[in-house]
């Protein structure tokens, strides 16, 4: 399988932002498709891939069934476990020697719970968490943090080569879940102390272009700023696309598996309230720049209802 010239039969479920176009790159390479397709909605959406040879098909257990290689791309733990564990799922489905990829945002624990299951019917599983942006998946820059055997992910590099830029090894069932956690601390971390400072600003009377250049100019930059700041200067939340809901869920996990390792977690836990704030709000579809609203919320001060 590790001959990128041997044409396989690649399953996709979960074909939203990120999903959709890693199923492209695979598809475009000429390699056999089939997407998991439960809705009118996501029959649409993936219109142009089935018009190019993909393969749509309505249950877990039909993709699995077709699957050489099976990437799952869903929310959580919750929407893996389902798709793997329920009625017409994977495990209904599956085949001797397929590779199941879940390159969701998901708990270590349930992870490796999920893993045994899947080696217990003859196949072989990688976690492969994502970093990077749906422009990232369209272009096929993304990130992939993989935990399993590393001879695994050997057989399977060239599939994941076709959409992600760096592929890191992290270690065995559960360190790319856990990895990806940590990246979303200090990311998601990070955006909620911009919040609070753009909040701060506004209130304090700070020019707001001028706070962003010095911020760009020092060691505050990150690429959490740069993708907040064209929402602070021009209302404009497309460069950080990633959902507050989603964003409290990862927070959520990762306080999970802080608490299990006994680590310190004085700031995750600070962050994990900022976004159950905003959750509790009503900001969870809002895109990560929609926080400072709702810090602006909490302080007292009204929202701006052009960008609430």
């Amino acid at each position: 399988m590790n001959d990128s010239s041997i044409r396989l039969s690649v399953g996709f479920i979960g074909l939203g932002m990120m999903g959709r176009g890693m199923a492209q790159h695979v598809l475009v390479k000429g390699h056999q498709v089939g997407l998991l397709l439960r809705s009118q909605d996501s029959e649409t959406r993936c219109a142009d891939l089935l018009l190019a040879g993909a393969k749509g098909l309505t249950t877990s257990a039909q993709v699995a069934a077709m699957a050489d290689v099976l990437i799952i791309c869903v929310t959580g733990s919750p929407e893996v476990e389902e798709v793997i564990l329920a009625q017409h799922g994977v495990l209904e489905g599956i085949k001797a020697g397929c590779v199941v990829v879940d390159c969701s945002t998901s708990q270590p624990d349930s992870t490796r719970h999920l893993a045994a299951a899947i080696t217990a019917k003859g196949a072989l599983f990688l976690d492969a968490a994502l970093t990077g942006t749906p422009k990232h998946a369209e272009e096929g820059q993304l990130n992939l943090l993989v935990g399993g055997d590393k001879t695994v992910l050997e057989r399977v590099r060239p599939v994941f080569e076709l959409f992600a830029k760096n592929i890191f090894y992290c270690g065995e069932v559960g360190a790319g879940h856990t990895t990806k956690l940590l990246h979303q601390f200090v990311v998601l971390g990070n955006a909620a102390i911009l919040a609070e400072a753009f909040s701060c600003a506004k209130k304090t009377g700070v020019n707001l272009e001028v706070l962003c250049d010095v911020i760009d100019s020092g060691g505050a930059n990150s690429t959490a700023f740069q993708r907040l700041r064209p929402y602070v200067l021009e209302g404009n939340d497309q460069m950080f696309r990633f959902s507050i809901g989603n964003a409290h869920k990862d927070m959520r996990y990762y306080a999970r598996m802080t608490g299990e390792a006994r680590a310190v977690s004085y700031l995750g836990d600070a962050v994990h309230n900022t976004y159950t704030v905003a959750t509790n709000l009503g900001y969870t579809p809002q895109f990560i720049p929609h926080l400072i609203n709702s810090v602006d919320t909490v302080n007292g001060a009204l929202p701006d209802p052009e960008n609430n």
